[in-house]
C-alpha cells in the first residue's frame, strides 16, 4: 500500500496509540497481512471477515457478527484500503 507522505504521518500517530492484542507490528509488516473488513452499508461501522477477530480485544461480538473497532483498520478503511 502506497500512502502519500501525509497519510504515513497519521498512520504513524494511530500506532502510537496502539496496543494490538495480535502482536502485528503494523509499522514493520505490510499493510496487506491485516485482516479483512467489509464495510456495514454507510454506517462507518467495520464488519470483521477473519476469524481472528472473536479473540482480538479491538473486536467486539454483537449478533454473531465481529465488528472492528481497531484505529488503524478504521482509518485505513476510510481511505480505501479494504
Amino acid at each position: 500500500m502506497d500512502l502519500a507522505p501525509e497519510q504515513e504521518a497519521e498512520v504513524r500517530a494511530i500506532l502510537r496509540t496502539l496496543d494490538c492484542p495480535q502482536d502485528r507490528p503494523c509499522p514493520t509488516c505490510d499493510f496487506e497481512t491485516l485482516g479483512r473488513v467489509e464495510p456495514v452499508g454507510d454506517s462507518g461501522i467495520l464488519a470483521c471477515r477473519e476469524e481472528r477477530g472473536r479473540s482480538c480485544s479491538y473486536g467486539l461480538l454483537f449478533g454473531g457478527n465481529i465488528f472492528c473497532q481497531c484505529p488503524l483498520r478504521k482509518y485505513l478503511a476510510d481511505h480505501g484500503w479494504k
